[in-house]
């Protein structure tokens, strides 16, 4: 578990087509009071960055799943294999519904923007709920260790 430095949320987002990174980034437009979105377009960008051990861990990844040369699975399987990253939250990120172990959720893309906006909101909604709960788990940790 990872101290919170800050109330805003920070989403990384990776997927090789640009007008889906550039709905997203207009979907959170809305949100850019609460989150910070940072995108790659690639996995291997994606892993350059996280495996970076100077970089802050997001309170999530999207991750697209069918991408050219580094696949889905592929960024999943490289995230796990890593002490550090094993623990990152990572939502799928696809065009259809789709189940993967090890990972939080599937956010699909939807074909409207009012689609997307809706999906983007209950993600954020998800998001808020994890980090009062860990804030939560880590005051009764505190707690507990006091005596």
């Amino acid at each position: 578990m990872r101290l919170l430095m800050s109330d805003r949320l920070t989403v990384l987002v990776v997927d090789d087509n640009l007008a889906d990174i550039l709905l997203l980034e207009e979907v959170f437009e809305d949100h850019a009071d609460v989150a910070d979105l940072v995108t790659f377009r690639s996995g291997p960008d994606v892993l350059n960055y996280l495996q970076d051990p100077a970089s802050v861990l997001p309170d999530v990844l999207l991750l697209d799943w069918l991408m050219p040369a580094m696949n889905g699975q592929e960024v999943l399987d490289s995230l796990r294999a890593e002490p550090r990253l094993q623990s990152l939250p990572v939502m799928v990120l696809s065009g259809f519904p789709i189940e993967v172990p090890g990972t939080a959720a599937c956010l699909i893309k939807q074909s409207s923007l009012d689609g997307l906006m809706a999906s983007v909101d209950r993600m954020i909604g998800e998001l808020r709920s994890w980090r009062a709960r860990d804030s939560e788990e880590a005051s009764c940790a505190l707690e507990f260790t006091k005596s």
